[in-house]
């Protein structure tokens, strides 16, 4: 069971990685429609970075930023991508994220980049 404490440590890594994707979207060119953000939290273990890159790369997603920590024995990711050139529509590659996620016992949430900014500005 998560303290809240550990909670309230989970919401403020979450808050910066937040802006901290912000800032990279700020600095990348306009590519509309065609980034998304993934965030990934679940117990610490080896092979989860590599799980959800496998995913990506599979189809053909490229990664644009990624920022990780590690909190006690909780992982957090945030990703960047770019899904321009991906070989399933956007909605395939959701499902897949998730479904691995689930199949990981992971929280894997996928965004497009316009939705998470809009939910994020403060």
């Amino acid at each position: 069971m998560t303290t809240k404490p550990k909670q309230e440590k989970i919401q403020g890594n979450i808050r910066l990685m937040a802006a901290h994707a912000r800032s990279v979207a700020a600095t990348r060119g306009k590519t509309e429609g065609n980034r998304i953000v993934i965030a990934v939290i679940g117990e610490d273990r080896p092979g989860i970075m590599a799980g959800v890159t496998a995913v990506l790369a599979a189809r053909s997603a490229n990664i644009l930023d990624v920022s990780q920590t590690i909190m006690s024995d909780l992982f957090t990711m945030v990703m960047l991508v770019d899904i321009k050139a991906i070989s399933v529509p956007f909605a395939g590659l959701k499902t897949d994220l998730e479904k691995h996620g689930q199949e990981a016992g992971l929280s894997i949430i996928v965004q497009h980049e316009e939705i998470f900014k809009a939910m994020h500005r403060v």
